[in-house]
């Protein structure tokens, strides 16, 4: 994956979840579907990513912005599928496999 790659991704994300009231809901099964050879691990530093960038455009605000606590949010249930897949041996799962995963055995993502 190169760098130019996971600017993309992560501007992708940021427009998903900025845009949208929603977009914290769909932009992880998106990036898998978007990108379905990166691994996982790439999609939670492209989600960690974004949230920090929009973190950093709006500055020190009383309240985090709610678009950037979600998007920390699903990083982090989405990790929770990576120790999954680790655990049943893939320890580098692709967005491929996390699209897999999410069909046959945790819906979780799929109906977020």
């Amino acid at each position: 994956m190169s760098l130019q790659q996971i600017d993309t991704m992560v501007d992708f994300a940021i427009a998903e979840v900025s845009t949208t009231p929603d977009g914290h809901r769909s932009v992880v099964r998106d990036l898998a579907r978007k990108w379905p050879d990166v691994t996982g691990a790439q999609i939670v530093f492209v989600l960690v990513s974004a949230a920090h960038a929009i973190e950093q455009v709006f500055g020190a605000e009383p309240e985090p912005r709610a678009e950037v606590q979600q998007t920390f949010r699903v990083a982090a249930l989405l990790s929770s599928d990576l120790f999954a897949l680790q655990m049943r041996g893939n320890f580098a799962p692709t967005g491929r496999d996390l699209s897999i995963y999410w069909r046959e055995e945790d819906p979780f993502f799929l109906k977020l």
